[in-house]
């Protein structure tokens, strides 16, 4: 097999040349994600064409021209065959993107190689938000950022009816008497670690704790940042549903069958300690508020967590609206990619369908 097969039939780099519609991935090079599902499209002879984002220098000839008659772009492959233009996308997934890492020469300066990588980041987002809207879209960049706010999660999990935990965002060390004395989960509001040192940094798990061990540790603790803190909610279980579109696919997480620090309180702090996930549903009257939440979001893909209590209510904690689902696939069976799959290919097929007509 010579070198250009190889490519061609790698999983992660898998495309189909073909002058046509297609589905755009924008990710980055270790994203695994996408492989099954391109995999299951090159099966079903459908195009795409994969933009790792971090390599958007190194491995691809961009352009894109504006003018007063319109505009138009090209996306092609520096050493392989294959690109895509403004006419040939009919969908986007968004999975994973970040920001370019490598240039194509080898810049001695330092401070040169950063303002060019900062440039091809800056075309990195204004591009993704300048593709058309009326496409279907998992992961609209725009409509995404706004939806990871926790505080409109909240708002807009109330207004399609779900159980919330009373949430408090705040740096009053007394607004703490709200809770009165129940105990509270201390959550991250965007950071996702503490730098540690040589050490290399420490995972912002949620933790439980007493308003009054909280008030133990002085105003200066709770004074100088905005603190997110819910009150704690007692388990019988977890749920994640995975929502793309119209179809739930929902894991219960046994995260009660463990150790407090080691999957109780956040299950994800349970993957080191064999915490299970398996095969479950959500009620349909859930998985009908599922639908409404991403409506409202205007997004077709999310990933919910949801808290059974000890009464048998459902309690939404929050939607991670580009959350991971390979691992809910191999040790849940749920068939997430085969979804997304027959998802783009309907769409590429309807979209090259209607381009036939005209």
């Amino acid at each position: 097999m010579n070198a250009l097969e190889t490519f061609f039939r790698s999983p992660t780099l898998c495309f189909i040349i073909h002058d046509s519609l297609m589905l755009l991935i924008i990710t980055n090079d270790t994203d695994v994600h996408p492989n099954p599902v391109i995999e299951n499209l090159n099966k079903s002879g459908l195009p795409l064409f994969r933009l790792n984002t971090d390599k958007l220098v190194s491995d691809y000839d961009i352009s894109y021209w504006l003018g007063n008659d319109g505009a138009h772009f090209e996306i092609r492959y520096k050493h392989y065959p294959h690109s895509i233009n403004s006419e040939q996308i009919s969908c986007v997934w968004e999975r994973r993107p970040i920001e370019p890492l490598t240039t194509y020469d080898d810049i001695p300066s330092e401070q040169v190689r950063k303002l060019l990588l900062d440039e091809a980041d800056g075309f990195v987002r204004f591009f993704r938000y300048a593709l058309p809207d009326d496409l279907l879209w998992i992961g609209h960049p725009l409509y995404e950022r706004a939806a990871g706010s926790k505080i409109l999660q909240k708002k807009v999990a109330r207004k399609v009816g779900f159980n919330i935990p009373d949430t408090l965002f705040s740096n009053r060390l007394s607004d703490l008497s709200l809770f009165g004395d129940s105990d509270v989960a201390v959550k991250p509001i965007w950071s996702f670690d503490i730098p540690a040192g040589d050490e290399g940094s420490i995972v912002f798990y949620t933790h439980k704790r007493k308003p009054d061990d909280i008030r133990a540790l002085g105003d200066a603790s709770f004074r100088n940042s905005i603190n997110f803190i819910e009150k704690y909610v007692e388990k019988k279980y977890e749920l994640r549903v995975t929502v793309i579109k119209d179809e739930c696919f929902t894991a219960r997480i046994d995260s009660q069958n463990m150790q407090q620090n080691e999957g109780a309180v956040d299950w994800r702090q349970g993957y080191d300690h064999g915490i299970t996930f398996v095969k479950d549903t959500l009620p349909n009257e859930l998985q009908q508020k599922c639908f409404e939440f991403l409506k409202e979001m205007k997004l077709n893909f999310g990933c919910f967590d949801f808290i059974v209590d000890t009464h048998d209510n459902y309690i939404f904690l929050e939607c991670n609206t580009n959350g991971q689902w390979m691992w809910l696939e191999e040790e849940a069976g749920l068939p997430i990619s085969q979804k997304l799959s027959d998802l783009f290919a309907n769409e590429i097929r309807k979209k090259q369908a209607n381009k036939g007509q005209r």
